[in-house]
């Protein structure tokens, strides 16, 4: 019988072929399984044998990695130029302060007194006074600044604020008509006030008058509207200084979103510049800034730790991701997180707010001495491998940005009210109308009401034939509701092809016919007329405008109040029924014979 060497030296494979190796070996996973209750010695990682780092690499494939030398410097290269100067809806360019938000100050509008505002200042006012002059000076008060009647139409579909005026009238008094005669200078011979009460009555006149500037952000008086009634939404431009002279402009011509922020901005190279009337005023130059840094590993939630003995957070789980055969981007983001976590680094630089910035060079050192230059993502060759993130868009060119970056004192959090209005545009295919439908009106209790509720249900005609025995009749038009106001297409002026909507007004029924119907709200009242809206700012899809308080916190913990509109897509179609010259069907009432 032949021996084991003898087998093996005629067949060296004889063993690798009953006894097969496996050609791939990989884990996923390595973990300790500890025999005792107490883990600290487990925790402790204890290597006595340095060979088994190696081999555990070797295991995991960090020998095969292909990371490069670590970051130990950055420098960095810039150029900065401050936001100085605003000019909103066309209007002359003012000095930029930032006192206030942007926001507030683009969007605010005079708050309009209704009966609710009125008696309010009213108590507010009472408040100041000593007990003595209060009880002595309210009958003045209410005489004085009583409360005009209603006339004939007013605060109709109004039920609350009709019960607050009834519930109001001789109790309270005015108090715009108290502030009004304040500014005039008249309120002390209108009350009257006693001489022996002048000296006690002055600081309480003075804490009421500027109540309403300290309670609400309001615009200055004659400033001009910054709502583009033509394409609903504001304008505004605004410019820094340009290095070497002129002004960087930047414009944001179609803003109805709440927030302005760096994407709500194109730069606009024709763009005028924006000129300063006070000749004393010197704009802060553009500055270029060297900066060197040590760039520190980017860290989150979730992220692989690198070290093993280092606990990882369990807010974030990587793991859970329910990517789909379609959901690359999510793929590609997790490999980013995972597996290059760690070739991730940060460069601090503090940017001040309001400041329009432009990175000009970035030069890395590593721990071997050699440097880099970073360029721009967008420098290969190819419009495919443009690519680009927080860059400015240029106004008029397609595709075309810059590498400026502009960090705005935007907004963060913002307290809304419930709407005060709301306006739904929708487009009536059938009719060949935009229709505004008031979905809620200003009330007087300083609130929104709906507008359906609110219309005028007295006009509809009576049937003046209920009852000739005709089996048809003739229909010359049909109603719409009352909250319903139409815009019908015309030619815009001066233009032989372009289609815009002129707001017109739909007849108030009866016998006989009475006047148009107006709207109830301000979006509708505001512009004068003729009043054009643009085509294509009423999309198929409609548009919603809402107006409602907006309430933020600001710097130093300064609180702004203001109203505030905004502009989004709506809900399709409409069809509002409207018909003319019909036939139509009498129903029996099954009276006959």
């Amino acid at each position: 019988m032949p021996d084991l060497t003898s087998i093996m030296t005629a067949r060296p494979d004889l063993l690798l072929a009953v006894f097969r190796d496996p050609a791939i070996t990989a884990w996923n996973r390595l973990e300790a399984r500890p025999r005792a209750q107490d883990f600290t010695r487990s925790l402790r990682a204890e290597v006595r044998d340095p060979l088994w780092f190696l081999t555990r690499q070797w295991q995991m494939g960090e020998l095969e990695a292909e990371d490069a030398a670590s970051p130990i410097d950055a420098r960095l290269l810039t150029r900065r130029s401050t936001l100085d100067r605003v000019a909103l809806g066309g209007g002359p360019a003012q000095v930029f302060d930032d006192s206030l938000p942007l926001e507030a100050l683009v969007e605010r509008e005079r708050v309009p007194f209704t009966h609710a505002l009125r008696v309010q200042a009213a108590q507010y006012f009472l408040r100041l006074h000593p007990a003595a002059l209060r009880a002595k000076y309210l009958p003045r008060y209410r005489t004085a600044f009583a409360f005009p009647p209603l006339a004939d139409g007013d605060l109709r579909g109004d039920v609350d604020g009709r019960n607050l005026y009834l519930a109001t009238q001789r109790l309270a008094f005015d108090g715009e008509a108290a502030l009004a005669a304040i500014a005039a200078g008249t309120f002390a011979a209108g009350v009257p006030v006693d001489p022996g009460d002048t000296a006690a009555m002055a600081p309480v006149i003075d804490g009421f008058s500027g109540w309403l500037a300290r309670q609400y952000t309001q615009p200055a008086p004659g400033a001009p509207p910054v709502w583009d009634t033509g394409r609903l939404c504001y304008s505004l431009e605004a410019a820094a200084p340009a290095e070497g002279g002129g002004q960087l402009v930047l414009e944001a011509g179609r803003y109805d979103e709440g927030r302005l922020d760096w994407f709500s901005y194109e730069l606009d190279a024709q763009a005028a510049a924006l000129p300063i009337d006070d000749p004393a005023y010197v704009p802060p130059p553009a500055v270029r800034e060297a900066m060197s840094f040590v760039p520190t590993p980017v860290t989150y939630k979730g992220i692989p730790n690198p070290r093993f003995w280092e606990m990882e957070e369990r807010e974030v789980n990587f793991g859970a991701l329910n990517a789909t055969t379609g959901d690359q981007l999510l793929l590609v983001f997790a490999e980013m997180g995972l597996v290059y976590g760690n070739d991730w680094f940060v460069v601090p630089y503090n940017l001040p707010v309001n400041t329009l910035c432009e990175v000009l060079g970035l030069v890395v050192t590593d721990v071997f001495g050699d440097r880099t230059v970073i360029r721009a993502a967008d420098e290969g060759d190819g419009a495919w491998q443009r690519w680009s993130l927080f860059n400015l868009s240029n106004a008029g060119e397609l595709r075309g940005y810059n590498r400026q970056f502009l960090l705005p004192s935007a907004l963060g959090d913002a307290l809304e009210s419930a709407p005060l209005e709301q306006v739904q545009l929708v487009r009536d295919e059938i009719a060949n109308l935009v229709w505004a439908v008031e979905e809620v009106i200003p009330a007087a209790t300083g609130q929104g009401i709906n507008g359906y509720d609110a219309a005028d249900k007295t006009g509809v005609l009576p049937d003046p034939i209920a009852s000739s025995p005709a089996a048809i009749r003739y229909l010359l038009g049909s109603a719409v509701p009352e909250n319903w106001i139409p815009f019908i297409p015309v030619q815009r002026p001066g233009s032989v092809q372009d289609i815009v909507f002129q707001r017109a007004a739909m007849p108030r029924l009866g016998t006989p016919p009475r006047d148009v119907i107006l709207a109830k709200g301000v979006l509708l009242n505001e512009p004068a007329l003729p009043w054009f809206v643009n085509e294509e700012d009423v999309p198929v899809t409609g548009k919603i405008l809402t107006r409602s308080y907006q309430r933020v916190r600001w710097y130093g913990g300064r609180t702004c109040l203001w109203i505030g509109r905004r502009a989004e897509t709506g809900r399709g179609t409409g069809n509002s029924g409207l018909r003319f010259d019909q036939i139509e069907p009498i129903e029996s009432t099954g009276d006959d014979g």
